[in-house]
């Protein structure tokens, strides 16, 4: 039986034992090169197809498996190692950066790297780091970091810990420190900190001198794009709100001097005139686009029925079949390879029920209702499962629920522990095995509360608030972070146009710059590269100089 089952889950052990060699005959096979323990959960893999350990372990697993050629217990051990980052995991897995066979992982590590520098520095492995890697970090267009005096700390934290280091060492290790991007705030911080001894601060005082200026920005390039559609603006004159029909996508994030950020934006194909806002858009193979439902005006009358998609391989919008239902105020996910719309509002009425897109047949049917009415809800897809929070009530009230979506039962709901604010017009998102509640409103008004639900333990824990008011924002996931674009705030109705990101890792929130234009009660998307690249049109850059 272990003979029929090494065989089946790893192609070494298959040319071992089905090809006629020695080893294929008899009961008994010696290996030397492969450890009892690894040997162990090799053939408990290829018996039950699960791998019992934590990250350590896994690392473990997935050398074992490389060395085997099982591939999918290392592609099984590659997804959890992707979700159990943290900065001793990539650290742990820097030597194997040049492995073949852990790309996956190795990609997604060395961007956690680059996006949580200050953490990794604090890691007690981080002094073990190569210089010639730490370096490359340092030297990297897109190291994510608040300010550029981190990027000092970390190489400066090194040293430290390093002091046999040659001076030709440390100057190359410091040059790749962009001192030339630096404000004169953190340059004073840089003098006040100097060089750990033996060290002169000779030397640092020669590196800022030497430093071009201005130094060259830091951007990064998502290997993802995210796109904003429509929304509820203003008229170029500032007179009166609008509705938009624009659709853009961020091509790139950069950072300037200081604390300006800048992000250049791209545009697709306008959504048909007028426009609209407080609509659902979604993607279901992330190269095309479909939108539903919103508002083209403002009265309830002006409630949208109406479904459009757009591909990449069209050079418009297209009409699809209508909702069942006219509504806006509601979420529009991607469950089950179908386009679900959940409640919402209808000519002023909140509404409980929910309707599923077939995109083969192009129809709208009925799905089980929701319990209550609700609109200005929120709706995210963790691990398979569809989770609906808050929203107003069919009187008007804000809700604190949390509940499944489950179509498929007789009773679809299944209530969980509420949240800690009761809200509405707020963003929820799936990341790392959680979901993140972010902004909206609430009885006190605008709500700058973040928290977040871990389902193993059916709890929420409050984090770092937002920096200002998103009422009505748009939520995505972009390469590990939260984002939170636009929005309003209800106290001064001014609309927002900033980009916010939440880094899990780091707790802490980074204003990435501003969108093309304020807009508020709008969706975002994420698309393939290649649906959008080749679209580049009217390309834009917006600075943003955040404060505090």
């Amino acid at each position: 039986m272990h003979r029929v089952a090494l065989a089946c889950g790893s192609e070494f052990f298959g040319a071992m034992l089905l090809s006629g060699m020695r080893e294929s005959q008899g009961t008994k096979v010696s290996l030397r090169t492969i450890s009892s323990q690894d040997l162990r959960l090799l053939v408990s893999f290829a018996y039950s197809g699960v791998v019992r350990e934590r990250w350590p372990g896994l690392l473990r697993v997935a050398q074992a498996a490389l060395q085997y050629q099982s591939s999918s217990c290392l592609d099984l051990c590659q997804r959890a190692l992707a979700q159990s980052l943290c900065p001793a995991l990539c650290l742990a897995l820097f030597p194997m950066a040049e492995a073949p066979g852990l790309e996956k992982v190795w990609g997604k590590a060395h961007r956690y790297l680059l996006s949580h520098l200050p953490a990794v520095s604090l890691c007690p492995t981080f002094p073990s780091l190569p210089a010639t890697c730490l370096a490359e970090l340092l030297d990297s267009d897109e190291l994510h970091v608040l300010e550029e005096f981190e990027a000092f700390l970390a190489a400066r934290r090194w040293l430290a810990a390093n002091p046999e280091t040659q001076e030709s060492e440390v100057k190359d290790l410091l040059r790749c420190v962009r001192f030339g991007r630096m404000s004169t705030r953190e340059l004073r911080k840089v003098r006040a900190a100097g060089l750990p001894p033996p060290l002169s601060p000779d030397l640092l005082n020669q590196l800022m001198v030497e430093a071009e200026i201005p130094g060259q920005e830091r951007w990064r390039k998502p290997d993802q794009a995210l796109v904003v559609i429509g929304g509820d603006g203003l008229r170029p004159n500032m007179d009166r709100r609008q509705p938009s029909c624009k659709v853009w996508w961020a091509r790139a994030f950069r950072c300037g001097m200081g604390l300006v950020r800048t992000v250049e934006w791209c545009r697709l194909p306008d959504l048909p005139a007028p426009g609209r806002f407080r609509h659902g858009a979604a993607s279901l193979t992330g190269s095309e686009l479909y939108v539903c439902g919103g508002q083209d005006f403002y009265s309830n009358s002006n409630t949208l029925a109406s479904t459009l998609r757009w591909s990449s391989s069209q050079e418009d919008w297209e009409e699809m079949a209508p909702l069942c239902q006219a509504r806006s105020f509601f979420p529009l996910v991607v469950f089950d390879g179908e386009l679900y719309a959940l409640g919402g509002r209808g000519n002023g009425v909140a509404l409980n029920s929910v309707e599923t897109y077939n995109p083969e047949l192009n129809v709208w049917r009925p799905a089980p209702a929701l319990p209550v009415p609700c609109f200005a809800h929120a709706a995210a897809i963790l691990e398979g499962r569809l989770y609906v929070s808050g929203g107003y009530s069919g009187t008007g009230q804000f809700l604190d629920s949390l509940m499944i979506y489950d179509p498929k039962l007789e009773k679809p709901e299944t209530r969980l522990s509420p949240m800690r604010v009761a809200r509405a017009s707020h963003v929820m998102a799936a990341l790392g095995g959680r979901l993140y509640v972010a902004g909206g409103l609430g009885d006190t008004g605008d709500l700058l509360s973040f928290e977040v639900y871990e389902p193993k333990t059916d709890s929420w824990t409050h984090l770092a608030p937002l920096p200002s008011s998103h009422v009505g924002a748009a939520g995505a996931v972009l390469q590990g972070e939260l984002l939170v674009l636009g929005g309003y705030s209800h106290r001064t109705y001014a609309i927002s146009h900033l980009v916010h990101a939440y880094c899990p890792g780091l707790d802490r929130w980074l204003c990435l710059g501003t969108l093309p234009k304020p807009r508020a009660e709008m969706p975002a998307c994420i698309l393939t590269l290649p649906s959008v690249q080749h679209i580049a049109l009217v390309p834009t850059q917006h600075q943003n100089k955040p404060a505090g």
